[in-house]
C-alpha cells in the first residue's frame, strides 16, 4: 500500500510540474497580448488624430499598429510552439509515465 501511496504522489508531483511551468510561461505570454490588443483598441478610440497619421502613401498608424497586432499574435504563438516541444512535452511524458506507473 505504501508503494502505491508513492508513487501517486509522484503522478501528482509530475502533473504539478507541468502546470506550474505552464503557468510561469502562459501568464506573461497572455498579459503581453492583451496588453498589445487592449492597448490598440484604446488607442483607436482615444487618439484618432494619431492613428490617422500618415506613414507611407495611404498607410497610416492605425494600420500598421493593426498589422504590428497579428505579428505580435504569430511571434507569441511560434514562441509557444518552442517552448511546448522543449518544455511542456517531455514534462507531460513524464506525468503520463507516472500516472500509468500509479495506475498498476
Amino acid at each position: 500500500m505504501v508503494g502505491d501511496d508513492t508513487r501517486i504522489d509522484a503522478a501528482h508531483a509530475a502533473v504539478r510540474a507541468l502546470i506550474a511551468a505552464k503557468v510561469r510561461f502562459l501568464l506573461p505570454m497572455t498579459i503581453i497580448y492583451f496588453v498589445g490588443y487592449i492597448g490598440l483598441t484604446v488607442v483607436a478610440g482615444f487618439a484618432k488624430d494619431l492613428m490617422a497619421i500618415k506613414v507611407v502613401g495611404s498607410l497610416n498608424v492605425g494600420f500598421t499598429l493593426i498589422a504590428l497586432n497579428y505579428v505580435l499574435s504569430w511571434i507569441l504563438a511560434l514562441i509557444y510552439e518552442r517552448v511546448a516541444n522543449r518544455v511542456f512535452d517531455p514534462l507531460s511524458s513524464a506525468a503520463v509515465t507516472s500516472a500509468r506507473g500509479a495506475a498498476r
